[in-house]
């Protein structure tokens, strides 16, 4: 229960932590959030919690093929606000779509074998 509670607070606070960079440094929160870095504290707490390196690698496979759909929240997003969209319209549809490819990508890899 510590475990689980330390994880939750220690993320809130990567998260606050963040946005509060983000209002200084646009550059350098986005190059924290693009460096794979709550990827690699979960695979990190995967093993530790089990000794499950296995289970680890399962993880990180399945973010792998998860993460180029991901970018379609990006295209989206800056997409509808250069179209003069308003900003919590362009993010719900960025969220749709990243929605949407993200079903597609595990679709077409179940129908490739692949199950993640």
């Amino acid at each position: 229960m510590w475990m689980f509670l330390l994880k939750t607070v220690g993320t809130a606070l990567f998260i606050a932590a963040l946005s509060e960079i983000a209002k200084r440094s646009t550059l350098v929160a986005s190059l924290m959030v693009a460096l794979p870095l709550a990827t690699m504290m979960t695979v990190a707490n995967i093993y530790i919690d089990g000794k499950d390196a296995a289970g680890a690698t399962r993880f990180a496979t399945t973010t792998f093929f998860l993460v180029p759909p991901g970018i379609a929240f990006f295209i989206v997003l800056i997409g509808g606000q250069k179209l003069g969209l308003a900003f919590w319209p362009s993010f719900g549809l960025s969220i749709i779509a990243t929605a949407v490819c993200c079903w597609a990508v595990i679709f077409f890899l179940r129908r490739a074998g692949i199950a993640l």
